[in-house]
């Protein structure tokens, strides 16, 4: 199988060409279904890298204009979108979340705990039973915050950062509370619209026949189930769906200092809070986050952004805010409920930090 490759002509061709044999490795190889990156650099045309198929049937090549589902990455434009709120005076980030939600939670936490993950509220993915599990099933958002209810509180409200899905289901119905819009409708209406990124949804809507797919191998299933339409279990926390082009703009905007919706990367990461020595959610170890961006260092310079993942997607998009330098990353996977390799299957440190590096060095290849 051979990947296709989109790049400009001389501009840093071994890196480009490492990153394709990277790409095709994760489908030969560790058997994921599909692949696709793309780079953006500034005064230069952007650098896409598929891989596979967009089905497990093998009909179809990646192509760079496939959705996907982006998962956790749609928490940044849920922390983007409240604090736009802020702006215009409907909301405070630092409103008890009770002030506007009625639910059985901790009356401490506030709106920018949830988008620190610092809440401290439990974790509602725990409580699916991995062997039945079906994303076909339609979960109500507040039956989610109910799943997670049984844990109690975690930590003390602002204590640290660790992951929790279930504060990001909290801040989509706090969205809905505060402008009586569906949270997906308010996203397209601050963010979306004005970025003019016609290929990005939240809360439902995107075309599904123009989806990359992904498969769920189950025990109590005789055929792979299609989890690629199956998004109510992900509400605010990763239910968007997008493309590699919308995820750069997306995430790209908060590097352009004349943004059409005004907020920088300094307005997200001004304020951080950073794990303990034994987080809850093991991912939030090494990490540092602020408001729906965390900090790494995957290829040895500091980034901002977030990884993703869904039942059988797995995702990023990563800013270097000193180079201009922008990347995202989507593998999609038939994964196994049952599997213990997942992590083999799919080495996001060594993708994150080849993507990085070929960034850099296409970027150093053409200052020189």
């Amino acid at each position: 199988m051979t990947a296709s490759l989109i790049s400009r002509p001389n501009v840093g061709e071994d890196a480009v060409q490492r990153l394709n044999n990277l790409a095709n490795y994760h489908v030969d190889v560790l058997k994921n279904v599909g692949v696709s990156i793309g780079i953006d650099l500034p005064g230069s045309e952007r650098i896409y890298v598929t891989a596979g198929h967009a089905d497990r049937h093998g009909t179809t090549p990646v192509k760079k204009d496939h959705l996907f589902q982006i998962g956790s990455q749609s928490k940044t434009a849920v922390a983007m979108t409240l604090l736009l709120l802020e702006r215009s005076g409907a909301v405070s980030l630092d409103d008890a979340v009770l002030d506007h939600v009625d639910l059985p939670i901790d009356r401490r936490i506030t709106i920018r705990h949830l988008l620190m993950n610092a809440s401290g509220l439990g974790e509602f993915t725990s409580a699916f039973v991995q062997r039945q599990l079906d994303p076909h099933i339609t979960y109500a958002p507040r039956d989610l915050v109910a799943m997670a209810l049984p844990q109690g509180q975690i930590f003390e409200p602002g204590d640290r950062f660790d992951y929790s899905n279930t504060g990001w289901v909290v801040a989509a119905l706090a969205i809905e509370a505060v402008t009586g819009e569906r949270y997906g409708d308010v996203i397209r209406r601050l963010i979306l619209d004005p970025l003019q990124l016609k290929n990005t949804w939240f809360g439902g809507g995107a075309p599904t026949d123009r989806m990359m797919r992904g498969y769920i191998q189950s025990p109590v299933k005789s055929e792979p189930i299609d989890s690629s339409e199956c998004l109510s279990w992900a509400y605010g926390a990763g239910d968007g769906v997008s493309n590699v082009d919308d995820m750069l703009d997306l995430f790209g905007a908060l590097i352009k200092p004349d943004s059409n919706i005004g907020i920088n990367l300094s307005d997200l990461t001004r304020q951080t809070a950073k794990h303990c020595d034994k987080p809850y959610f093991s991912l939030s170890f090494g990490t540092e986050y602020g408001l729906g961006v965390e900090r790494r260092a995957w290829a040895g310079q500091e980034v901002w952004g977030h990884p993703g993942s869904t039942f059988s997607y797995v995702t990023s998009t990563w800013i270097d805010a000193a180079a201009k330098v922008v990347v995202t990353t989507c593998v999609t996977r038939n994964v196994s409920i049952d599997e213990t390799d997942t992590a083999l299957r799919y080495p996001r440190e060594q993708l994150f930090a080849m993507t990085l590096n070929t960034a850099y060095a296409v970027a150093q290849q053409q200052h020189d």
